[in-house]
């Protein structure tokens, strides 16, 4: 869809690319007189979103998140200052919610929930009851 807007006798246009990324649909759109540096806009977007997926992601063996993951309980973990200010806010956001989110999600039994290409519909509530009586 191509919207058009005119301001100051210059037409400006929306142009949007739609992906798959983090496991969700993601849809950009920059607004531009010049489709080639929208273009390139929408490119950096899409770039910083593979960047964050690739640090926090449980999908690659060699993300952060795993290699904490693999260490808990066991050994400290250096991580990279961003990794560390994202912890440290999902304690706060946590904090302040009463526990409503929940950094840890990972810690659920898999069995149970799961967010990979397998998962279709959520988990049936007896399964789930039974799983932890």
């Amino acid at each position: 869809m191509i919207l058009e807007t005119e301001t100051c006798s210059t037409i400006k246009i929306a142009y949007r690319k739609v992906m798959k990324l983090m496991g969700n649909r993601f849809e950009i759109t920059v607004v531009s007189e010049d489709e080639a540096n929208a273009y390139e806009k929408i490119d950096k977007a899409i770039a910083e979103i593979s960047r964050i997926e690739k640090l926090l992601t449980t999908f690659s063996d060699d993300s952060q998140t795993n290699l904490i993951n693999r260490n808990a309980g066991i050994k400290p973990v250096k991580v990279d200052k961003e990794m560390f200010d994202i912890i440290n806010r999902s304690i706060r956001i946590s904090e302040i919610t009463q526990g409503a989110f929940d950094i840890s999600y990972g810690s659920i039994d898999k069995r149970l929930w799961n967010f990979d290409k397998n998962m279709t519909e959520l988990p049936d509530p007896v399964i789930a009851k039974n799983l932890f009586t």
